[in-house]
């Protein structure tokens, strides 16, 4: 039987979250070249934009913020509501995946429910997955992040979704270890590179510094504990960051080191980006001698990187991306998974938890990379090409000529 011929490309895209955009423009071309005469399709949380950056067409995955509201309206008139919203949903998938043969949920970290109990990606992934099986569309996971599982109902969501796949793929061994703590382990099922590490079209861009020029260090931000939306704790350690980003700044300078500050996420992170504006003006350090534009797409984000000479990086895919691009990068994570690929790297001395990091070990870090980076890069680069050569034989198998309709992909 011939392979499949209708995909859908399934995640949180459209969000301007720029890692996540870099994963599904990798998997979309790899699946064109195999493919060329395929239908591809997305479903997303922001169909015009997605559509706009990745010239599919897109459809909605579901209003996520609506369910995790609840409805409104008092008493048995909300629950009505709610009711008749999620039978509108379930309508929405089943007519959608009777025109797909293939589901691919696609990258990211999409199998979690930190911050948003069972009824965010959790239950969306299982509504999609079971849609697609009632239509006879197969689904496969492909180099899925899977971060907290804290609920059981996230755990059955999750765990069912899984079990309906017929090709299972992880992105690290944590992902795999935070599933057997959510009662799900397949020996068949894969450990497969980020999607983001097959990207086409990467800028070899190389700066010649002039004789005693320092290297040009590029800082990430994060919006530490949502800003300190919350107040109190939230608030001090947003605080407390935005003091320590703005130490760092001062000490580079001092050291005379041109700067630029970068971002991973448009929605999240230009509000941290001014605040940091703010802060830092406020302590005498004119903005407009940093670099600061905010990168609008991963091709932005790509050529900013390639730009400069050392990383300092909190996002998951700006760490991934310095490395790729062959820039030595110190990790400053809010997440294990960051810990998870610099261990892979063989770089895991160079990163510290978000929270408790201090300039002075930073500095320390940049120092050594400034030393011993080009050795460092030749090792990364190495790993980067057995990462890219992994995901080639991974695309081969889903879309590839062994891939097929009748169950082929995996038993």
């Amino acid at each position: 039987m011939s392979a499949p011929r209708r995909i859908a490309f399934w995640g949180n895209f459209g969000t301007r979250n720029l890692g996540n955009e870099c994963t599904l423009a990798a998997v979309v071309t790899h699946a064109r070249r195999r493919l060329p005469d395929a239908r591809l399709s997305c479903i997303c949380t922001e169909p015009d934009d997605a559509q706009r950056r990745h010239g599919i067409p897109c459809s909605p995955l579901g209003d996520i913020a609506w369910r995790l509201r609840g409805a409104s309206g008092p008493g048995g008139l909300g629950k009505a509501r709610r009711l008749v919203r999620e039978l509108g949903a379930w309508w929405d998938a089943l007519r959608t995946a009777r025109r797909i043969d293939l589901l691919v949920m696609t990258g990211t970290g999409m199998l979690t429910d930190e911050g948003e109990g069972p009824f965010g990606f959790a239950y969306d992934v299982f509504r999609w997955a079971v849609a697609a099986r009632l239509c006879r569309a197969q689904v496969v996971f492909l180099s899925v992040g899977v971060e907290a599982l804290g609920r059981p109902l996230s755990r059955f969501f999750v765990r069912t979704a899984l079990r309906l796949a017929s090709f299972r793929s992880y992105r690290d061994e944590q992902s795999r270890r935070h599933l057997r703590q959510a009662g799900f382990f397949s020996a068949g099922d894969l450990i497969s590179p980020d999607l983001a590490f097959s990207l086409t079209g990467i800028p070899a861009v190389r700066v010649d510094r002039p004789e005693g020029v320092r290297p040009t260090v590029a800082i990430g931000l994060y919006p530490v504990r949502n800003r300190g939306a919350k107040g109190g704790a939230d608030g001090e350690a947003y605080a407390a960051y935005l003091e320590r980003v703005c130490a760092l700044v001062g000490r580079l300078r001092e050291r005379g080191h041109p700067l630029r500050l970068i971002i991973g996420d448009n929605a999240y992170d230009e509000p941290v980006l001014a605040d940091v504006r703010a802060a830092l003006e406020a302590r005498g350090v004119d903005p407009g001698t940093l670099e600061d534009a905010p990168a609008q797409s991963y091709q932005e984000l790509l050529e900013q990187l390639a730009r400069v000479d050392l990383v300092v990086a909190s996002r998951f895919h700006n760490v991934l991306l310095a490395l790729l691009l062959g820039r030595p990068v110190v990790s400053l994570s809010y997440n294990e998974k960051n810990d998870a690929l610099l261990e892979a790297m063989g770089l895991s001395e160079y990163g510290r938890r978000l929270d408790d990091f201090e300039v002075e070990w930073v500095l320390g870090r940049l120092g050594e990379l400034e030393a011993r980076g080009a050795a460092l890069m030749r090792e990364v680069e190495a790993k980067c090409a057995a990462f890219r050569g992994a995901l080639d034989v991974q695309y081969d198998r889903v879309f590839g000529a062994e891939a097929s309709l009748s169950g082929a992909l995996i038993a």
